[in-house]
């Protein structure tokens, strides 16, 4: 009866011997690890044009690709039959870019009217028959694609702007 005893004496102090062990190293825990800092973080500032380049700008080189098949294509309208194919398969991949273009600035931003009034000015330039030999769809496709980039931009500064307007209220 003894000997029961004095091991259900040395199995009290044992549990309470780890429950000081656990209320010390919580205790070490606390004192070791930093608070965690909620206050919401500010936007990094973005000072380059192509640092806002998005995962949704792939269709823009889709988009250049087309552009260039434009360009290609742009030989053959040396001959008669040649020329009206050449205006139609225009008008249709003017189509197709720009419907490539929509597609990369619903998903990412930076649109705007002036993006669509360029593609139709690009389009009217390449019916043109003296002119259209030049490569002016690829450049138009790469213009449109830096003014994107450019409304992003502008943006993500007055997003930034906004937010540090509201931060100073706080």
């Amino acid at each position: 009866m003894l000997y029961s005893l004095q091991k259900k004496q040395n199995l009290e102090d044992a549990k309470q011997q780890d429950q000081q062990k656990k209320v010390e190293e919580k205790e070490q825990a606390k004192k070791t690890v930093p608070p965690i800092d909620n206050t919401p973080q500010k936007p990094t500032k973005k000072t380059s044009r192509f640092s806002q380049i998005k995962k949704s700008d792939p269709v823009f080189a889709v988009a250049l690709v087309a552009a260039g098949l434009k360009d290609l294509l742009d030989l053959f309208q040396a001959t008669g039959v040649g020329y009206a194919l050449v205006i139609i398969m225009t008008i249709l991949i003017f189509i197709f870019i720009g419907f490539m273009i929509l597609i990369g600035v619903s998903m990412g931003g930076g649109g705007g009217i002036n993006i669509l009034l360029m593609l139709f000015g690009g389009t009217a330039v390449e019916i043109l028959p003296g002119i259209s030999f030049l490569p002016a769809t690829m450049g138009l496709v790469t213009m449109i694609y830096l003014t994107v980039l450019k409304k992003r931009k502008q943006n993500a500064q007055k997003i930034e702007k906004a937010y540090a307007e509201q931060e100073s209220y706080a």
